[in-house]
């Protein structure tokens, strides 16, 4: 049987990679069946607006507001700002208020000028809105909010809390801690201290892709009442690129929901595998996984419950980069850790709590790393990711069929095959 595996960059779609497989080897795939592009995005922002879910309308919500503050994701989400933001823009100024856009970077670099445009579009930086990204850096910018029931104290950027109407745009996906748009808040516009003590809790063992209810996802719930956030707007991006699902309302109830949907098409039941793991689960990477292994190498972690110990993921991923960051940047943070022993595991952890790494990075790298206890994770990349990825200690190629040629001669000729296409944004219950 001939597998495609996706092996997309978000400027090259369409590209798989091909790899024949014994029938008799392949025991399951996880394909999902993802909701066709939604035919009008602003109209269909529109209606959500003024049909949400578990709070007033926007409308309603704009009455007799003066500063209206919109937070949106950076660069590495996919939430469609340029299409968002223009009504939420014109409904606000027709309300009498003024609008601000702050950039939810939490720990990575703002965004420069042109990153800027391509984020939000040309019209809304032309249209006079003040435009901030989050930059922790800049200490004196954040506005005390309070500490929530798990102990994180909550600073949040001053042009969030200046706000008389806090409003969130934010993709809805599988992520390492939970499902992605609940972090709009924490750590999208928090200060340094908040977000380092909210990622703490990216350590805990119930803090796994699926799991809407570990305790960081609901630290992130919390910040967000704490902030006052009045709406958030979730979509729904499928592996093509398109808006299959939009709603709007209460910050919580709404992020909810659209987990719900998300789940409808992403999650599987795997439970047959429970107890007859597979030795080797092959994954692809899509295009709105973006241009880093910091943001595609997650898939090891989502395939785990799936593949036995001891077993191996094989990743394609193409990673060509972005800007001056080269494909596996950031990866160099987990280097000193391996190989992924326990006895490197006990120092990588020593490592958080004395602060010689960082948590906003190690809620991936980490992550990553613990499955690489688990299993071994061969990556398929383009050729001049090769030496720093085996410099970081990863297994890594340049074609897939040498690295399942190489998983068959670890694990036999009978070796029990599976297949995630889209790894990253499966979750699988087993």
């Amino acid at each position: 049987m001939t597998l495609k595996i996706p092996y997309e960059t978000a400027e090259e779609r369409g590209v798989f990679l091909e790899l024949d497989v014994a029938q008799e080897n392949l025991i399951a795939s996880f394909v999902p069946r993802e909701q066709a592009a939604l035919a009008d995005i602003r109209q269909a922002v529109s209606a959500a607006l003024e049909n949400p879910i578990g709070s007033k309308k926007l409308s309603e919500l704009l009455a007799g507001a003066k500063k209206v503050t919109i937070i949106t994701e950076n660069q590495f989400r996919q939430a469609p700002t340029r299409e968002i933001l223009p009504v939420l823009i014109d409904k606000a100024r027709k309300a009498g208020a003024a609008v601000t856009i702050v950039i939810g970077c939490g720990k990575v670099p703002p965004l420069s000028a042109s990153e800027i445009v391509e984020k939000l579009g040309a019209d809304v930086v032309g249209s006079g809105v003040e435009i901030y990204s989050n930059d922790v850096s800049q200490t004196d910018g954040y506005v005390f909010k309070g500490v929530t029931s798990a102990g994180t104290p909550v600073w949040i950027h001053r042009k969030v809390a200046e706000a008389d109407v806090i409003l969130t745009i934010s993709t809805t996906q599988a992520t390492l801690w939970g499902y992605g748009g609940s972090g709009m808040i924490i750590p999208a516009v928090t200060s340094n201290e908040t977000t380092e003590t909210n990622h703490v809790m990216s350590l805990a063992p119930d803090c796994v892709p699926g799991n809407n209810e570990c305790r960081m996802q609901l630290d992130k719930y919390e910040a967000a009442r704490l902030a006052g956030v009045a709406m958030g707007i979730n979509v729904i991006v499928n592996n093509g690129f398109d808006v299959t699902y939009v709603n709007a309302g209460d910050f919580v109830a709404a992020h909810k929901e659209a987990v719900k949907v998300y789940d409808q098409v992403y999650r599987f039941d795997a439970s047959a595998l429970k107890d007859n793991k597979a030795d080797i689960v092959i994954a692809g990477s899509s295009a709105p996984t973006d241009h880093l292994f910091f943001h595609t190498g997650w898939v090891n972690v989502n395939c785990r419950p799936i593949v036995r110990k001891g077993g191996t993921v094989i990743l394609t991923t193409p990673c060509p980069g972005y800007g001056d960051w080269p494909g596996f940047a950031l990866m160099d943070l987990m280097k000193e850790f391996m190989p992924p022993t326990p006895e490197n595991n006990e120092k990588a952890l020593k490592a958080f709590y004395d602060r010689s790494r960082e948590l906003w990075a190690g809620c991936i790298w980490y992550k990553i790393y613990e499955g690489m206890l688990h299993a071994d994770y061969y990556v398929v990349t383009r050729p001049e990711n090769l030496a720093a990825a085996r410099e970081f200690g990863f297994t890594a190629y340049d074609n897939v069929e040498q690295a399942y040629e190489d998983a068959l001669a670890k694990h036999g000729t009978s070796a029990r095959v599976a297949f995630v296409p889209y790894g990253r944004y499966t979750v699988l219950d087993a």
